[in-house]
């Protein structure tokens, strides 16, 4: 059974959209949805979308380059604010 959708803070969607923007490359740490394997790469961000009531990041890891799409709240390393 799938793990209920988690919101992320509205300043974590920022931040990964202007990344998106700038084309940034992150190092990404996310758990696999369906597996539940850990995963740490370097990506380069592609995207988000919103899938039924869930959001999700598109990205392609460097050493593949073969596109995937990471449910944010499966993300270990979010972006944090700076105070």
């Amino acid at each position: 059974m799938a793990k209920a959708y988690q919101p992320v803070p509205g300043h974590v969607l920022e931040r990964l959209q202007i990344a998106v923007l700038c084309q940034e490359q992150m190092d990404l740490h996310w758990e696999d949805e369906a597996s539940g394997l850990s995963y740490y790469q370097r990506v380069q961000l592609l995207g988000l979308e919103q899938i039924e009531d869930a959001d999700y990041l598109l990205a392609s890891p460097l050493s593949t380059g073969e596109p995937i799409r990471v449910r944010l709240d499966f993300i270990r390393n979010l972006p944090t604010p700076l105070k």
